[in-house]
């Protein structure tokens, strides 16, 4: 009998696929030589670093390559590290980071480069770097509840209502654990049902699609 292995993508792996999109096919011709500048110039714009202007242009005839694929090579690089920082609360381990990159046709070099700066002494910088040049709300990356019920010996106070607990993951890392009582809870299903249907109606409206395509 043949056993088939199907190996699930990773939140990593997918969220990254869907960023990167049509810039996979510029990975695999990223060398050393030139990808470990657009590392460091990657490095600069996420810790909020002054970047002198031309500098991409510099590196396109430094080492003969066409600017245009200079600049997708540089956005490639820059939308890996910020996928991974974004979702460090996964707890993305080394080797499944390094796989990743392997699946996406990196060579050994280049990966080895990403990694020791995704988890080397400017980790921590990097993070907050990418904070603060974030100006949206925190955003919401796991929800767990459970009911919490008393149970009481006292005939009088035998029948109680129960409490939800949340727990909520935020993507800066923050967790807020809260009770609610199952009004409150049921109050708030219904509030987070009637935005999904307004966001929804908002889709389909002709003004929105125009945004999206612009």
């Amino acid at each position: 009998m043949n056993v088939i292995t199907i190996e699930m993508a990773t939140p990593f792996q997918t969220q990254l696929l869907n960023v990167l999109g049509s810039k996979t096919k510029y990975l695999a011709e990223l060398k050393k030589t030139f990808a470990r500048p657009l590392i460091q110039l990657a490095v600069k714009a996420i810790e909020l670093e002054h970047i002198e202007e031309g500098v991409l242009e510099r590196i396109s005839k430094k080492y003969n390559i066409s600017e245009e694929h200079v600049d997708e090579y540089y956005a490639a690089i820059l939308t890996i590290l910020k996928t991974h920082l974004r979702l460090h609360c996964h707890d993305i381990k080394p080797a499944e980071f390094k796989q990743c990159l392997e699946e996406l046709k990196l060579t050994p070099d280049c990966i080895e480069d990403l990694s020791s700066v995704i988890y080397g002494p400017k980790r921590s910088n990097l993070l907050s770097g990418l904070i603060q040049s974030t100006k949206f709300h925190p955003q919401l990356i796991s929800c767990k509840w459970r009911v919490d019920i008393t149970i009481s010996s006292n005939i009088i106070n035998r029948v109680l209502q129960p409490n939800i607990v949340m727990e909520w993951i935020f993507n800066t890392g923050e967790c807020v654990i809260f009770e609610l009582s199952l009004a409150k809870f049921h109050q708030l299903r219904h509030t987070i049902a009637t935005i999904l249907v307004e966001l929804q109606a908002l889709e389909r409206h002709s003004t929105f699609k125009a945004i999206q395509s612009s």
